[in-house]
């Protein structure tokens, strides 16, 4: 079983910036593509854990927005650092076999493939 940690904005719904507001995310529309595999996944039995920039003010409006589109999770993490400029990237440490994956606008099966990543020099 996997644990999947998905962003939210730009990710299951358009883009809604924090400065938007919250009647914006009120009304954000959904991808209902990604919707539906990420509650196959759901169903499959793998664990869905929200992870969002989105502040602790906007809990009660998120939570509402993922039941009325129908996003089946087990957990919402809130104040994820928000990557603004001057800073470009994310990097995930953790002593756990970790896969970070970008979202490019829809999700398709998971395939291997070879690539050049950065590692901590050992």
């Amino acid at each position: 079983m996997k644990i999947f940690i998905i962003d939210i904005d730009g990710t299951i719904c358009e883009h809604v910036r924090n400065e938007e507001g919250i009647e914006r995310m009120r009304e954000v529309k959904g991808y209902p593509d990604v919707i539906t595999e990420i509650n196959k996944w759901y169903d499959q039995g793998h664990y869905i854990c929200f992870f969002t920039a989105r502040t602790d003010e906007h809990e009660q409006v998120t939570r509402e927005w993922l039941k009325k589109n129908g996003v089946l999770y087990h957990q919402l993490i809130l104040n994820k650092p928000r990557k603004l400029p001057p800073y470009t990237e994310y990097h995930f440490i953790d002593d756990a076999h970790v896969k970070a994956t970008t979202f490019k606008g829809k999700i398709t099966p998971f395939v291997r493939k070879k690539v050049e990543i950065e590692v901590f020099e050992e």
